[in-house]
């Protein structure tokens, strides 16, 4: 008997299988379970933590600390907690990984490294997105300046692609607070775009 016909069969994994499927697969030790929740999420995950911390390289370190932390957890999740899911739980986790290292690196000189990485990136192609690369940058910087709680709501709205009740779930608050947060945040994003031009 080979060692390939002696795999688990939770191993073969159907290309659709629900993120609660694969959570079940990886407490019972499937190793492509976890790859398949790492592929699945890295870029939505990565994204969202570029933006709320504007450095690629943490960003990278605190999705590695997510995971890690994801494993570590893996027992107490309950996917019927309501509670938004493998995805909102997964966001809430990296969420608080950046709120644990603003609190022991200091949040100030976080932000202020962040807005200098963003300011400090690559130019884009000549011609393609000239006119567009202003604005961008005058978008980022702005995002920079809200207060935490509103970056904080807008980049899991825009960057996870949560849902807000997700959001809400997440933070700890209210749907209302979320939704208040999030047009407040457009509103100082609206006044601060309009004050640059």
């Amino acid at each position: 008997m080979s060692v390939m016909s002696r795999s688990a069969p939770e191993d073969n994994l159907p290309v659709a299988a629900s993120d609660e499927k694969l959570v079940e697969r990886m407490r019972l030790g499937s190793g492509p379970a976890g790859e398949e929740l790492v592929r699945r999420y890295y870029q939505p995950l990565v994204r969202y933590l570029q933006r709320l911390c504007g450095n690629d390289q943490l960003a990278e370190e605190l999705h590695q600390q997510t995971w890690l932390s994801v494993l570590e957890h893996l027992p107490r999740f309950d996917p019927a907690s309501g509670s938004g899911g493998f995805k909102a739980w997964l966001f809430r986790i990296a969420t608080n990984k950046a709120n644990d290292h603003w609190r022991s690196h200091g949040r100030e000189k976080a932000a202020k490294e962040g807005l200098k990485l963003v300011t400090e990136e690559e130019a884009p192609e000549a011609g393609l997105r000239m006119q567009n690369s202003e604005q961008e940058q005058k978008l980022q910087w702005a995002i920079q300046q809200l207060p935490e709680n509103q970056k904080q709501v807008l980049l899991l709205r825009y960057y996870g692609n949560l849902k807000f009740i997700e959001i809400a779930e997440m933070l700890g608050c209210p749907l209302n607070t979320a939704l208040g947060r999030m047009h407040k945040a457009m509103l100082k994003l609206k006044e601060m775009m309009e004050a640059g031009e």
